[in-house]
């Protein structure tokens, strides 16, 4: 298989059904005969990325304390000007 056949209509995902991160459909589209309808559960899933990780409180501790001092850096930044 050469580089058009691998990327043509849906051949690359044939090989790879790992990667579809929904369901496939056909179009009308002349330039996109096959799109994917996902979630982003799918999404996530085919990326390997996970927005579910627990943090300890005292990592939400410090994350609110750095907000909190730049908040008031803003603010007299704003103050001064």
């Amino acid at each position: 298989m050469n580089f058009v056949e691998i990327t043509s209509n849906d051949n690359w995902f044939k090989k790879h059904p790992e990667k579809i991160a929904g369901v496939e459909y056909e179009t009308t589209s002349r330039f996109f005969p096959i799109m994917v309808k996902g979630t982003k559960e799918d999404v996530l899933r085919v990326t390997g990325v996970n927005h579910n990780k627990p943090t300890n409180d005292k990592e939400k501790q410090l994350k609110l304390a750095k907000l909190k001092a730049k908040a008031i850096k803003i603010k007299l930044q704003l103050l001064t000007t």
